[in-house]
């Protein structure tokens, strides 16, 4: 290899890198942006809770703040998926084969899944503040989702940072 082919290869090398860099970079921050967005969203649900049953404007606006979550939790999602399939690209699915990578996929499902029920749930409780209506079985199954979905995110935090084989 002569030495202009050397320095034309190594730069190619080098803006390859620099792209892995910057989309591992956005793939974090889609990850940490969605399960962040999770735990504000559950604490402002705790919040909501105690609020119910005395003071129902309070809940309602509380009810009102959480209302954006989902899209902002979905906007972390959608980088985080398509970050990774770029890095799927740049190493040429040398991910796809490992079992972490494989099981953090699942993972990422099921959380988009339950951002979906969680969504569909907080709608009900919405139509439930201006109504007399005993909310503890709702309580319950909202308050489970997101415990499961926060450590479903804690465990693709792991899976990425230690990819286990």
């Amino acid at each position: 290899m002569k030495n202009g082919e050397h320095c034309q290869f190594r730069v190619k090398i080098e803006k390859a890198m620099n792209m892995y860099l910057f989309s591992l970079f956005i793939h974090i921050t889609g990850i940490s942006i969605a399960g962040g967005t999770t735990f504000i969203s559950f604490l402002v649900n705790r919040r909501f809770w105690k609020a119910y049953g005395t003071n129902r404007v309070k809940a309602l606006t509380l009810v009102e703040l959480s209302s954006r979550f989902p899209r902002i939790t979905g906007l972390g999602i959608g980088l985080l998926i398509l970050s990774g399939m770029y890095i799927m690209f740049l190493t040429k699915g040398a991910f796809g084969e490992q079992l972490w990578f494989r099981i953090k996929i699942v993972l990422v499902v099921l959380v988009i899944i339950f951002n979906i029920v969680i969504n569909i749930l907080e709608k009900r409780v919405k139509g439930m503040v201006t109504a007399e209506v005993d909310a503890g079985m709702i309580r319950r199954k909202i308050t489970n989702y997101y415990l499961l979905q926060l450590f479903l995110f804690l465990t693709i935090f792991v899976l990425g940072v230690f990819k286990f084989n």
